[in-house]
């Protein structure tokens, strides 16, 4: 069965009649967060199914977790934001040969882009009861240099972005620290031009390259709305005009939902995407910055099943 989104349902059937959950918890969450993870947990066990709980200590830990799940989980179920979800997807992806079990989410931490694109409902008892019982379907991460993500990567002011905004700044005032920086940026106007190659043919300049696999970029906005998580397709974003006035109309655009009307903007379907640049230039994916240029973005061999509605 095919989705709207263009998703599979990849199975009509419950994974097991009482379902066992690994529950990966990023620890730092506020004291609300883990009150509502203190109630879905409480609801999965009224609907029977059975579950462990590991807190992380440390970056990293959410992807070694979910890379050693053993036989018995039927599902990894990520408590936590988008950072600490892309860890554990990188982790699931590493299984390799080894049976992948559905990635399962609740949503807590400073941003929840994944499960606002998947639907994933926030009421506790409905929440448990998809974890419990609801059917998995199938998305496609993409794959930059070798680390996997399913919302974006990001290359130019948006990478420069992720990588200066204070971890101080993000912990007092969550996703406002991001448009803070953003503001010195725009400031700063620092020119910077990228080579693109789109499906080893296309060759493109541009000022800041999103390649994205969601549809949804920093909450409620839409660089590609026609970007779906569950087909083997990226989407590449393109601003090819630099300076602070181009930059200021894209932000326009975007916060009004017109970035495609916008001059100097324009969008691409792809399989396979390099980016070219400047040596150190850093690339973001999913909201962290996970290395530097030059970049080979991909889509992952195999699907990755979620538990969605």
């Amino acid at each position: 069965m095919t989705r709207a989104d263009g998703s599979a349902a990849a199975s009509e059937n419950h994974l097991s009649p009482a379902r066992r959950l690994l529950v990966i918890h990023n620890p730092t969450a506020g004291r609300t967060e883990r009150r509502h993870l203190a109630a879905v947990l409480s609801e999965i066990e009224k609907q029977g199914a059975q579950f462990r709980l590991r807190e992380t200590a440390s970056a990293g830990d959410a992807e070694h977790v979910a890379r050693d799940c053993g036989p018995d989980i039927d599902v990894a179920v990520v408590a936590g934001g988008d950072g600490t979800i892309n860890e554990a997807i990188n982790g699931l992806m590493a299984r390799e040969q080894l049976p992948l079990p559905a990635l399962g989410i609740i949503p807590i931490g400073t941003t929840n882009v994944l499960s606002r694109d998947l639907r994933i409902p926030r009421q506790a008892d409905v929440l448990a009861r998809l974890l419990a019982h609801g059917q998995t379907r199938d998305i496609h991460v993409g794959c930059a240099n070798g680390r996997y993500f399913s919302l974006m990567c990001g290359v130019g002011m948006d990478a420069h972005i992720v990588n200066r905004t204070s971890l101080r700044l993000k912990k007092k005032i969550g996703k406002l620290a991001y448009v803070v920086q953003g503001l010195r940026e725009l400031v700063a106007g620092v020119p910077r031009r990228y080579r693109v190659e789109i499906d080893g043919s296309e060759v493109v300049e541009a000022s800041s390259v999103i390649v994205a696999k969601s549809r949804f970029y920093g909450g409620e906005f839409q660089l590609a709305p026609q970007a779906a998580i569950g087909t083997p397709e990226l989407q590449v974003c393109l601003f090819l005009r630099g300076g602070r006035l181009s930059t200021l109309i894209y932000i326009i655009g975007m916060g009004t939902g017109h970035l495609d009307r916008m001059p100097g903007y324009r969008t691409a379907a792809a399989r396979k995407v390099s980016i070219v640049g400047h040596d150190g230039e850093p690339f973001q994916l999913d909201g962290d910055c996970q290395g530097c240029l030059p970049l080979d973005i991909g889509v992952g061999e195999r699907p990755l099943p979620v538990i969605a509605p």
